[in-house]
């Protein structure tokens, strides 16, 4: 076979270790893991599942291709009308999509770091090259005059994500504005977390063509097991986007999942409430701690930074407790920090419980 070559130096997406064997590892029931690495939600869809009659499901079919039942409510759910969707499976495929439409060996994409690592992946897969410009030490502001200083003919696609994964803070409306009209790239804003803070730039792109808004069905949700994800950009540009979208890359049980679950948006608020007030809870707690800093952030994760003690040291006692943390301490910029997903309010309790358990026999 004559594999590419590129891959020999590629640095593939680091996948999460199963729960099954993180049980096995130490000895622990699978069902005491408790996820605190995913950002996923703690809630299952409960109105959602118990509607979706599975047997009535035509699933000896293709779905319709054009996913027009799931972007007719999209409208009603955004306001945006339904030729300003592309709906995906899941949030990945709508940036492997917007790669193979704008990048080409040669290329460049500009990424504001640290942040979601899949953005290296879909612009190295497609032969460019990320050029990475650091977020501000202030609370990793995006810095907008060194990311268009790092814009020039090469520079496809500007990747942001707000809320940013994974610390949290928003970038303002106003700055993702400066990009779009300062310059003639894509600007991509990732909104995986926009639930949770109600705040978008997408009404930015019934003014400009150049901006693709990513959002998906898997954190506020609840429906990472899915895979659903949808785009929202002008209309033109939802044009080229379709002509690379696999015809057929969601399930008829996904789509159908989907369009129950905007149905079902105040159950989704009533949880995202129940989060934040967690989130809050455990900002307080947290901070507490004495070497801990905790970051600000709008979504449903805080990052944290130990001060006097190493941090994979802590994820490591941790994780022989059966609690799993995602550990950032290897990321440039998040050096000994641990990002920590908010879950349920007993399951807090108990990451809280053995987490000064761990910081004073250290």
């Amino acid at each position: 076979m004559r594999i590419r070559d590129f891959l020999s130096g590629f640095e593939a997406y680091a996948w999460e270790e199963s729960s099954r064997s993180i049980a096995e590892r130490y000895g622990l029931a699978e069902e005491d893991i408790i996820r605190f690495d995913l950002n996923t939600s703690p809630y299952k869809p409960v109105e959602t599942l118990r509607e979706v009659e599975l047997e009535e499901i035509d699933i000896h079919q293709y779905p319709d291709t054009s996913y027009s039942s799931l972007r007719e409510k999209l409208t009603s759910y955004t306001g945006f009308s339904i030729d300003s969707f592309v709906i995906t499976n899941g949030a990945d495929e709508a940036l492997d999509i917007i790669a193979k439409v704008f990048i080409e060996s040669g290329d460049e994409a500009v990424i504001s770091t640290p942040t979601y690592s899949y953005f290296r992946i879909v612009t190295e897969v497609m032969g460019g090259k990320p050029k990475y410009v650091m977020r501000r030490k202030d609370g990793f502001s995006d810095d907008i005059e060194a990311i268009l200083e790092g814009v020039n003919k090469r520079t496809k696609v500007i990747f942001l994500c707000s809320p940013n994964n994974p610390t949290g803070n928003l970038t303002p409306e106003r700055d993702v504005e400066k990009l779009l009209s300062e310059t003639d790239a894509a600007v991509v804003v990732d909104e995986a977390y926009y639930e949770f803070c109600g705040r978008t730039v997408a009404d930015l792109t019934r003014r400009y063509g150049n901006l693709i808004v990513v959002r998906t069905f898997s954190k506020a949700f609840a429906m990472a097991g899915a895979r659903v994800g949808y785009i929202i950009a002008a209309e033109e540009t939802v044009r080229w986007l379709n002509k690379v979208r696999p015809p057929n890359s969601l399930s008829i049980p996904s789509l159908k999942l989907a369009e129950k679950a905007l149905e079902h948006v105040d159950a989704v608020k009533r949880n995202v409430r129940l989060l934040m007030e967690e989130k809050e809870f455990m900002n307080r707690e947290l901070s507490a701690l004495e070497g801990v800093r905790v970051f600000p952030s709008e979504a449903n994760f805080l990052l944290v930074k130990f001060l006097e003690t190493p941090a994979d040291e802590v994820h490591a006692k941790l994780m022989q407790r059966g609690l799993i943390l995602r550990n950032l301490s290897s990321v440039p910029g998040l050096e000994n920090c641990l990002r920590i997903t908010i879950h349920k309010p007993e399951n807090n309790r108990k990451l809280l419980a053995s987490l000064r358990h761990a910081l004073r026999s250290m």
